[in-house]
């Protein structure tokens, strides 16, 4: 049952055994795990149902170091959180992610991957792609192809797609049900805390308008996006108190964010090569992106870091095309078709293209990759672990009294060694196979070359209140419990302690869906 703390009505009283901040992918898969263990649950949401101006403007920072764009373009308040807005893109991080890795300072996770690869497995149900194929082999099987084979050094792989991206219409049955109460325009100002600190008493919420509401549970999960997870656990406590959660001193340290890149372009002909390898597939509705990756025995032979890619195909309209598409999608799939006079002349300019494409999806279930596209090979690379990048916060303050942040993000030398040594690998690899002679971007084998380039950082944000097995080492247990505070816990990707090149909402549904079954065990055994 959904309602709303900026009505006249106001909120009613609430019971709740979990309360839950944030209602994003995780939060949103969370309470719904909670409330199938029979839970009565409680999911705050800072924004409304759709996206409103007041509410991003919540989500101003400041920014230093290296330039890039996700600081205030890659985040979402409203229900569904950034699922309203990504493409559904999701990848397991690889096993050696969470290993140790002797040559990266501050590398591995707590647990090793099996730990978390039967919640991979119902995340995938949780994503609505419970009929996906689960074997990249079946995959290739499918398309009639082999795998690329580049050599030793790469491996191919496909991330999946879901089918329907926002969870807030995946999930909204359940969300306008009995089974859950969801409070919207309710951002999360402040934890309250017993007096001795070691327990929350509840969370009091604020929103634009003045309009205030203290909500109470037994236990509370901050799923928020990774810089407000670390904004809010800055903020001042009442009576001058010391954070409990922070005894290590790395609150907002180690952030980490992947770097997305164009890092060579392809020759036109020689993409056509390479199409039957790298152009997206559809079989029976569920999107396929072939890429590739540096394998970890390389990455220790080249002293790097973890890093994939793919071959990239950007039309020169792209933003024109999207708009497009996505009249289209919300045609097919008997959504509202919310054209405007002012996307008339786009549809009849990108009318070629769409049946281009539509051609190549009807008869190969392939994506076109249109004569007229710009090709490239894209990277996508971790940073370190132990990044000098970090969140700090300002004395400025928002239009609900929280202060805000300023967001210092760099690249460090051995990030931009891998980017350098992949993009010459993989070069190296299609030349001597004969199948393309691609141009690395010159600014790559520059000196602070990278400084002079504006990178995605793929709005991937994590780390910053690391997982670890000790208080002095992190800021949340191996369970996502907040250190110091015995009923308070973080399901965010900032509690990452490192990243790889994944995508990281799969993990962190995953790790999701192992808190809800922690918490249910802890109560059991209470």
């Amino acid at each position: 049952m959904i309602f709303d703390l900026a009505s006249d009505e106001g909120v009613p009283p609430i019971s709740a055994d979990v309360c839950i901040v944030g209602a994003g992918a995780a939060g949103i898969v969370l309470a719904a795990e909670l409330a199938g263990q029979g839970k009565r649950v409680l999911l705050l949401e800072s924004g409304g149902s759709v996206l409103e101006p007041d509410s991003q403007l919540l989500n101003g920072c400041g920014y230093s170091g290296q330039r890039h764009q996700g600081a205030n373009i890659g985040r979402f308040r409203v229900l569904g959180g950034t699922t309203t807005a990504w493409g559904g893109q999701i990848l397991e991080m690889d096993a050696g992610d969470f290993e140790t890795r002797a040559r990266v300072p501050g590398s591995g996770w707590p647990f090793p991957k099996i730990e978390l690869q039967p919640y991979y497995e119902r995340a995938l149900q949780s994503e609505g792609l419970s009929q996906v194929l689960h074997k990249d082999e079946d995959v290739w099987r499918r398309l009639k192809l082999f795998p690329p084979n580049f050599g030793d050094e790469f491996a191919a792989y496909f991330t999946r797609w879901c089918p329907e991206p926002d969870f807030s219409r995946l999930y909204r049955r359940f969300l306008d049900s009995s089974n859950v109460s969801v409070v919207l325009h309710a951002t999360a100002f402040a934890i309250e805390l017993s007096e001795n600190g070691s327990a929350a008493r509840g969370i009091l919420c604020r929103n634009p308008s003045g309009r205030e509401h203290i909500f109470l549970a037994g236990k509370y999960v901050l799923s928020l996006g990774t810089i407000e997870s670390i904004r809010f656990l800055m903020q001042p406590l009442p009576g001058g108190q010391t954070h409990p959660w922070n005894q290590s001193g790395l609150l907002g340290r180690h952030f980490q964010s992947h770097i997305d890149i164009n890092a060579a372009s392809v020759p036109a002909a020689a993409a056509a090569r390479l199409r039957p390898w790298f152009a997206t597939a559809f079989l029976d509705g569920v999107k396929y992106h072939p890429k590739f990756r540096l394998r970890s025995s390389e990455q220790a032979r080249e002293q790097i870091l973890s890093i994939g890619g793919s071959i990239a195909c950007i039309n020169p309209a792209e933003t024109e095309l999207r708009r497009v598409k996505s009249l289209a999608r919300n045609l097919l799939q008997r959504r509202e078709w919310n054209v405007r006079w002012k996307d008339v002349p786009a549809i009849l300019r990108q009318l070629p293209t769409v049946a281009q494409l539509a051609y190549g999806l009807g008869l190969e279930h392939r994506a076109a990759w249109p004569e007229n596209s710009l090709f490239w090979l894209r990277a996508y690379c971790e940073q370190e672990p132990l990044s000098r990048s970090c969140i700090k916060l300002t004395d400025i303050r928002d239009a609900v009294g929280m202060f805000r942040v300023e967001w210092d993000w760099h690249i460090s030398s051995l990030e931009s060694k891998t980017i350098r040594r992949f993009t010459e690998l993989v070069a190296g690899a299609l030349e001597r196979l004969g199948l393309a002679r691609i141009s690395p971007r010159s600014e790559l084998f520059r000196e602070d070359g990278f400084r002079d380039l504006v990178l995605d950082d793929s709005h991937h944000h994590m780390g910053g209140a690391r997982m670890a097995t000790s208080a002095g080492h992190g800021v949340v247990d191996p369970n996502l419990k907040l250190y110091g505070v015995e009923n308070a816990y973080l399901c965010s990707a900032a509690a990452f302690p490192c990243s790889g090149f994944s995508n990281p909402t799969h993990t962190l549904i995953a790790l999701a869906i192992r808190l809800a079954d922690h918490l249910n065990q802890a109560q059991s055994n209470a």
